[in-house]
């Protein structure tokens, strides 16, 4: 107490200071999360093949349909958790554990061979499987157990590849892809990914065959918050758009 009024002391003062430190701090975290909750950017993680073949050539419906959304692609082709890099929805190789996820059905996994149409004309039409022992075949090194390669592919017509006749390996699947555009050899093709390059014409299914595994895609987000209504846009178009090729596909 002063003469003419009231004043804080020493220690009434560093109190002032510390709650209204604290205070700021609340504040802010409020804002932040706020800002966090109000958000329209959903994050996407994907193969480098799915954005360049699949996501890429859409992208622009989504956009038109959701212009106030952001979004943000990241692509990998390693098992990385959803929740250690902030990702809201993933669409990874099939044939995991995905209970501990929300997930959502998205495709089968289908799988043709595929060339270019210059390839095919320059070495012959294919008449069944085993006439693949005698084409150059495009390997994928892979660091998926699971995922299907030419020796399952083969092995499930009943034709062996011999060891030893790799003539081309890469460890990129994107790279595979190229490597068929430009008549290098012969690929396998996931239908789901390289449906518009068959649509183009760009590439062409060699054999009749499809291999359709036990190993469907899905859509996985985290188990432990809800979706933002953002992701449940593009969740609900990544659906929709895969439905609509994959009729189209059939027709």
């Amino acid at each position: 107490r002063q003469h003419r009024g009231v004043g804080l002391t020493a220690a009434g003062q560093q109190f002032y200071q510390d709650v209204a430190t604290g205070l700021e701090h609340i504040y802010r975290a409020a804002y932040e999360l706020k800002q966090a909750h109000n958000t329209s950017r959903v994050t996407l993680s994907v193969s480098t093949a799915f954005a360049t073949h699949w996501l890429l050539p859409r992208v622009a419906r989504f956009k038109q349909l959701y212009p106030a959304i952001e979004l943000r692609c990241l692509t990998t082709d390693t098992d990385t958790e959803l929740q250690q890099e902030g990702v809201d929805l993933r669409i990874p190789l099939g044939g995991g554990d995905w209970l501990r996820y929300d997930h959502w059905y998205f495709t089968d996994e289908a799988v043709v061979v595929v060339g270019s149409p210059e390839y095919l004309q320059r070495t012959g039409d294919l008449q069944q499987p085993a006439d693949l022992l005698h084409k150059t075949l495009l390997h994928l090194e892979a660091d998926y157990p699971q995922r299907l390669d030419w020796n399952s592919w083969l092995q499930h017509y009943g034709v062996m590849l011999p060891r030893g006749s790799r003539q081309f390996t890469f460890n990129d699947y994107s790279i595979v892809i190229q490597a068929a555009l430009e008549g290098q050899g012969l690929a396998l093709g996931w239908l789901h990914i390289i449906g518009p390059l068959l649509a183009e014409g760009r590439l062409l299914q060699a054999l009749p065959q499809v291999l359709i595994t036990d190993n469907p895609f899905y859509i996985l987000a985290p188990s432990n918050s809800p979706l933002s209504p953002a992701a449940q846009c593009l969740r609900d178009w990544l659906i929709t758009e895969i439905k609509t090729a994959n009729d189209a596909r059939c027709q």
